[in-house]
């Protein structure tokens, strides 16, 4: 753990959405209603973070891509690491 992860705390802090969503997904998998209702944010701004979590390899789809109701989304192993760091650092409570 080291560059990786201390350049994916600094992109996910980029971003008040994208860390919400990754905070709420460290503590499970969840659809995307769970994660608007948990994060408190609008769908439209929970469905960009997802999506830019997703091109950074910090989150994925457990569910197939075609399937459009109870899509699950998960951190994936990157994600887990960079917040595992961002909490050892004191970026996060």
């Amino acid at each position: 753990m080291g560059g990786t992860a201390a350049a994916d705390a600094g992109y996910v802090k980029g971003s008040k959405h994208r860390l919400a969503v990754l905070r709420r997904l460290a503590d499970s998998p969840a659809i995307p209603k769970e994660l608007k209702n948990d994060t408190d944010r609008p769908y439209s701004r929970v469905s960009d973070a997802v999506e830019d979590l997703r091109e950074k390899g910090l989150v994925e789809l457990l569910v197939p891509e075609e399937q459009s109701k109870g899509r699950l989304y998960a951190l994936t192993d990157r994600g887990e690491e960079c917040w595992d760091f961002m909490k050892e650092q004191g970026m996060v409570n």
